[in-house]
């Protein structure tokens, strides 16, 4: 009997992965949520797929003072399905002032990294600490990854994008 439920159970699965691939194919809007971000992605073809997803450094990384002084490499997921024409993958990273928090400091800071890497999910940044964070910086930043198609146009839906945080080890 367990055996019959699985085997029912998958075949409903592949049903529906089939169906979501015909769909995809007859060019018809699919939505596809990740799970904690609601982010979607628009593909040139207007078919909506998985938009980049970070994950490195993790969420709320504590660096001390000597691992930051070395290069940190950043990580994403790709977009899902990948564009024919490719895909430029846009990282900046903010540090925050005092009194602000992340949608703050992206809408009034300057970005202290921006980096275009094309088609591929890492970048290595050197520098980012420049000595010890005094008022008003912090020990705090933030970092997010765009998609941009060839056409120069963001990829993902009206803007929206997943953000990371990391900090220095205050001593």
């Amino acid at each position: 009997m367990k055996k019959q439920i699985f085997v029912a159970a998958a075949f409903i699965i592949a049903t529906m992965e089939l169906a979501a691939q015909t769909a995809t194919a007859d060019g018809l809007k699919t939505r596809t949520k990740s799970n904690n971000t609601n982010e979607k992605t628009i593909q040139a073809n207007g078919d909506i797929g998985a938009a980049p997803k970070l994950t490195a450094p993790a969420q709320s990384k504590v660096f001390t003072a000597s691992e930051i002084k070395n290069a940190v490499t950043f990580r994403w997921t790709p977009v899902v399905p990948k564009p024919k024409e490719g895909v430029t993958y846009r990282l900046k990273v903010w540090q925050l002032m005092q009194g602000q928090n992340s949608t703050q400091a992206m809408r009034t800071n300057k970005p202290i990294v921006t980096k275009d890497v094309m088609d591929v999910t890492q970048a290595t940044v050197s520098g980012i600490y420049t000595g010890p964070c005094k008022p008003p910086y912090l020990c705090d930043f933030i970092w997010t990854v765009e998609a941009i198609a060839a056409d120069g146009k963001p990829i993902t839906e009206k803007g929206t994008q997943e953000t990371y945080s990391f900090s220095i080890e205050k001593t």
